[in-house]
């Protein structure tokens, strides 16, 4: 198996199925990073091919001794926190939390049935819990929980210090547990 590294190389010396194997590995991870930033598969499909474009972009100036991963997710926040929070709207968010929108499946754990219907509530309630959590608190949240990067490693996605990524996952989960207490 080829690291990113030799991948990212092959795409700087021209070879495109090394680019499709790199957007392959990191499809899912990356999509699921987007929907949650964006709380719209519509919207996270556009920021998942905006982000590929700016890659493509930006390849050259991608330094192989850092993992490509965060380098992705970076681009990934940057592109959301600059584009997609201008145009939301308080108007487009009310509207979009107020509609029966398909939740995003994070995980896929295949539990049984009675299982299944038990996590599909708490699942639901945990999405919307998240969808009350400022951008600020929720992508190290997602980072953290769902992507199981490290602490340097959100900070280095968030362009923060470690510190504040501590800080930020700490104020979070005290949030998202309130607002999880005032819904039960």
């Amino acid at each position: 198996m080829m690291t990113d590294q030799q991948l990212v190389e092959g795409c700087k010396s021209g070879q495109p199925e090394h680019l499709e194997l790199l957007i392959t590995r990191y499809r899912d991870d990356l999509y699921r990073f987007c929907c949650h930033l964006t709380l719209s598969r519509q919207d996270a499909e556009d920021l998942f091919q905006e982000v590929w474009v700016r890659v493509i972009r930006k390849l050259e100036k991608y330094n192989a001794e850092r993992p490509f991963k965060p380098w992705l997710f970076q681009i990934a926040f940057n592109l959301y926190r600059d584009h997609y929070r201008k145009w939301k709207s308080v108007y487009a968010l009310w509207n979009w939390l107020s509609s029966d929108t398909e939740l995003i499946q994070l995980r896929d754990p295949a539990p049984s049935a009675e299982e299944n219907l038990l996590q599909s509530e708490k699942h639901r309630q945990l999405e919307e819990c998240l969808r009350g959590l400022p951008a600020r608190y929720l992508a190290p949240l997602v980072l953290y929980y769902y992507e199981e990067f490290s602490y340097e490693g959100i900070a280095e996605v968030l362009g923060v210090p470690v510190g504040t990524v501590k800080s930020r996952l700490n104020q979070g989960k005290k949030l998202l547990h309130s607002l999880m207490k005032e819904m039960n």
